[in-house]
């Protein structure tokens, strides 16, 4: 249980800090389709650097931050998760459904985050780059499958836990 606790408490502290995230991101995307030029700014999402003041570029740039929000939100499921650990209702249907919420949104976050970067990529800086090695979208893609996986394994495990209730 201890370590848990510990657990609980990162992720805690993670979701206040990415609570303090969020107002700023909700500003910049509007201040991104008002402004005529965002270079005063210097952005940076997953190693690439925005420059562009295109429409398409805001539209990129915006749906960046979009996949930011849908990260936050996996750690507000991962939160809510370890509230039912702390609370022993580890085969609960809640805790089933947020491991695979929390699949799916990997899943698309590392999918549409590696599409925006290369479609930005391809569009504004004339280049394709091919990196092979660790990369966080493959992280995040991998997550995702195994958080479904995970959800699936809970599943099964509470059908088996129900069986040997009713056995005697």
């Amino acid at each position: 249980m201890k370590k848990l606790n510990i657990l609980k408490t990162i992720v805690d502290i993670l979701w206040i800090l990415s609570m303090f995230s969020v107002p700023l991101i909700l500003f910049m995307s509007v201040f991104i389709f008002i402004s005529d030029d965002i270079s005063i700014f210097n952005i940076k999402i997953n190693g690439l650097e925005i420059v562009e003041t295109s429409l398409i570029s805001k539209f990129i740039l915006s749906a960046m931050l979009l996949v930011y929000i849908l990260l936050i939100y996996c750690i507000y499921l991962f939160k809510s998760i370890l509230r039912s650990f702390q609370r022993l209702k580890i085969f609960d249907e809640i805790v089933i459904e947020n491991f695979n919420k929390i699949g799916y949104l990997l899943i698309i976050s590392a999918i549409a985050s590696g599409a925006l970067s290369f479609i930005y990529d391809f569009l504004y800086s004339k280049e394709i780059h091919l990196e092979i090695g660790f990369n966080s979208n493959l992280l995040m893609l991998c997550l995702g499958f195994f958080f479904i996986i995970l959800s699936e394994t809970f599943k099964m495990s509470k059908k088996l836990k129900e069986e040997n209730e009713l056995t005697i």
